[in-house]
């Protein structure tokens, strides 16, 4: 019995240094940062702000040609990645870095990598439908456009 009461305490010793060791790294990181972020937390930031415009854009047209699947999908995407920019600044240095700041923060990423990616992966699969519903779109129109202007020479897929 005694033997697996010392397992226990060597596995929690050894969770508590891993633990350790990635909120000292992280911590370091965030103070180094000039811009108070950790870096995978700023490729997630910029293709998530990017995602934002495409969106934006998708949106535009989908209210434009009626399109209200599409212009659902874009609130719920808009929703979400508004979400993950909030949870990210969130774990962001802001003002004066100093190492108990960058330390609390990346007590506070550590504690919300999860939450990060499971809003990443909703973001993923919302970039995924709204990909799959602009090809099906475009692939119905151009199947329109064939039968309408069957001599078409632009059309995509016409028989020359």
């Amino acid at each position: 019995m005694e033997t697996l009461a010392i397992i226990g305490i060597v596995g929690n010793i050894v969770q508590f240094v891993d633990f350790s060791g990635k909120l000292i790294s992280k911590s370091t990181e965030l103070y180094r940062s000039s811009e108070g972020a950790l870096a995978e937390n700023i490729d997630t930031e910029t293709i998530t702000n990017h995602l934002v415009l495409l969106n934006n854009k998708l949106k535009g047209a989908a209210t434009a040609t009626g399109d209200s699947t599409l212009e659902s999908l874009c609130k719920s995407c808009a929703t979400t990645a508004d979400a993950l920019l909030a949870a990210l600044d969130n774990v962001r240095v802001k003002g004066k870095q100093d190492k108990w700041k960058s330390m609390r923060k990346a007590l506070r990423s550590v504690w919300s990598k999860e939450e990060l990616a499971e809003l990443g992966q909703r973001l993923a699969k919302f970039r995924e439908e709204l990909n799959l519903h602009v090809v099906v779109n475009l692939r119905y129109t151009n199947a329109i456009t064939s039968i309408v202007y069957p001599n078409n020479i632009y059309a995509i897929g016409s028989k020359s």
